[in-house]
């Protein structure tokens, strides 16, 4: 009577088919970490994107409205400008700018302040901030109230048209028809948005 011959694999066979399953599975961890990276960096772009797009409604929303409305801070002489920009004002690290705005909303004059709004923005640790007061002619000591508007933002450029042509700085008390700001960010690199300025006069007090 012969005997049945024994069946299994040998050694070399269950070594191959360990190699053929760690390579399987490393190609699948591949592409599932390859997924995972490219879905948060969809997200973050996505919400730097929306940062961005935030950043320049609110913006506009300011520049827009600017009244033509000469300031005082803290006790000081009225400032000759209706829209002040440079490096380093507002305590900014690149160019900072602010304006004095109409149209904050104050039906019937209920709350115990004008429809004007004084607005700066300036960058603080790559992060871009839009600060604002409550009234127009601030008393000494007083601190604005600072809205985080995006980050990852290492510099603002300001560009003034007027006179038919781009310039850098404005002379006292002139008003350009466009104000170009350009924004550069660590995702987009330099994003620019350009705002017509539509002025409305405000010489009140508030």
């Amino acid at each position: 009577m012969l005997r049945s011959k024994a069946s299994g694999f040998t050694l070399i066979e269950v070594l191959l088919s360990l190699m053929v399953f760690a390579m399987l599975g490393l190609a699948i961890y591949s592409v599932l970490t390859n997924t995972i990276r490219g879905h948060e960096a969809v997200q973050t772009q996505n919400s730097s994107l929306a940062e961005l797009q935030r950043t320049f409604n609110m913006m506009e929303a300011d520049i827009v409205q600017m009244a033509q409305r000469q300031i005082r801070l803290e006790g000081e002489q009225p400032i000759k400008v209706y829209l002040r920009s440079g490096e380093y004002m507002f305590d900014s690290e690149s160019i900072g700018f602010g304006l004095v705005r109409d149209g904050w909303t104050n039906p019937g004059m209920v709350l115990p302040r004008s429809e004007l709004q004084p607005v700066a923005y300036r960058i603080t640790e790559n992060t871009l901030q839009r600060l604002y007061f409550n009234f127009v002619d601030n008393e000494l000591g007083t601190e604005p109230k600072i809205q985080t508007l995006m980050t990852g933002v290492s510099a603002i450029q300001i560009q003034y048209f007027a006179n038919q042509e781009w310039i850098d700085s404005l002379t006292e008390n002139s008003i350009p028809t466009l104000l170009k700001v350009g924004i550069e960010t660590d995702t987009y690199g330099l994003v620019e948005r350009t705002f017509p300025v539509i002025t409305v006069t405000k010489n009140k007090a508030n």
